[in-house]
């Protein structure tokens, strides 16, 4: 930019008054009196104007060419410098980052030691809340027991002291025993009590045995009492069946004596139905013995069969006797004449057979 402002259009500078057709910077612009007489401005009058040379026109391109290229430099020294700037900013950016970076990852590594003894002390604190409550709860139940064991003693020492008199009194009862009572034992009272504890057992065993046999020897005489009605109820039940079997029994030999006297009686009479029966057998066979022979029937049969074949024989038989008499009958009545009337017709006997 300086370079540019060297090059100037200068005018002659003795003449103090003139007109100008292009206006530009001077030194003594506040002594010159500047007059315009148009509008526009220098570099567009030169470029417009007629009489402007074209080496002033290439000056001043040339002119502003330089000023461009300078303007260009500076910008480019000015790019390069903030490039610079830049990569220096970046460098310190990137070693901050990495400071940063390495800082982070301490406080990561400090937080998550931090955070690993604050776990830590968490869980020791609740393991020694737990191990505090479980020694209290340990604290009151040994509290308890000692309340307990010394209410225990209490009632030890009190009892020792009631019972002092008893043992007193069994030192006198083993002095006052015959040495060889007792077996040989260093403590004589608790022998002495075994003792006394093995015949108060078998005492009560034998008080018990005792009620079990008396409650026994009841039952046993309730249930005797018992059989004893039992049996003089059978007894009676028994009198009154035999009394009642022996009243059925003489009827029953009175009705036997009837039915032998009946029987003795009767006897001729059976004799002789039982030979008329068996005459009347022997006839049945008989004939049915002659139906047999022209029949050709096998002789195992029973006697209402037997009399069931003789029926159709007979029936048979008696028929063909009634056609041939009337087959008789008509060829005498064609000889005769019709004065002898029609005879009677003979009727057909039919027999019948029972097993009765």
């Amino acid at each position: 930019m300086s370079a540019a402002r060297d090059y100037k259009l200068d005018l002659n500078t003795d003449k103090r008054s003139v007109f100008v057709t292009q206006l530009h910077d001077r030194e003594d612009e506040d002594d010159v009196a500047a007059f315009p007489v148009v509008k526009e401005t220098g570099d567009k009058l030169i470029e417009t104007g007629n009489n402007t040379l074209q080496s002033t026109l290439l000056l001043k391109k040339e002119v502003e060419v330089e000023r461009v290229d300078v303007e260009l430099e500076a910008k480019r020294h000015e790019f390069r410098a903030r490039m610079e700037a830049c990569s220096q900013r970046q460098v310190e950016v990137q070693k901050k980052q990495q400071r940063m970076k390495d800082r982070v990852s301490k406080f990561e590594k400090f937080i998550q030691e931090n955070e690993a003894k604050r776990r830590r002390a968490i869980q020791k604190y609740q393991q020694e809340v737990k191990i505090k409550e479980q020694k209290t709860s340990e604290y009151d139940m040994l509290l308890q027991q000692l309340e307990e064991l010394n209410a225990r003693h209490e009632y030890l020492a009190n009892k020792m002291v009631k019972y002092k008199k008893f043992e007193e009194y069994l030192m006198r009862v083993i002095e006052a025993m015959p040495e060889d009572y007792l077996p040989s034992s260093e403590d004589k009272v608790k022998g002495l009590m075994m003792r006394h504890r093995t015949l108060s057992e078998s005492n009560k065993d034998l008080i018990e045995n005792v009620e079990f046999m008396q409650d026994e020897l009841e039952k046993m005489r309730n249930k005797l009492e018992h059989l004893k009605q039992e049996h003089a109820k059978a007894k009676v039940s028994d009198s009154s069946t035999l009394a009642r079997n022996k009243g059925q029994q003489e009827s029953l030999l009175e009705a036997n004596q009837q039915l032998e006297v009946k029987f003795g009686n009767t006897k001729g009479i059976m004799r002789q139905r039982r030979t008329e029966l068996g005459v009347i057998f022997m006839a049945i066979d008989n004939i049915f013995e002659k139906c047999q022979s022209t029949a050709g029937q096998p002789d195992s049969q029973e006697w209402p069969q037997k009399l069931k074949k003789i029926r159709d024989y007979l029936n048979d038989r008696k028929d063909v006797a009634y056609m041939a008499s009337r087959v008789q009958s008509a060829q005498s009545a064609s000889h005769s004449g019709s004065a002898k009337g029609t005879q009677q017709q003979p009727q057909p006997v039919k027999i019948t057979v029972s097993k009765s």
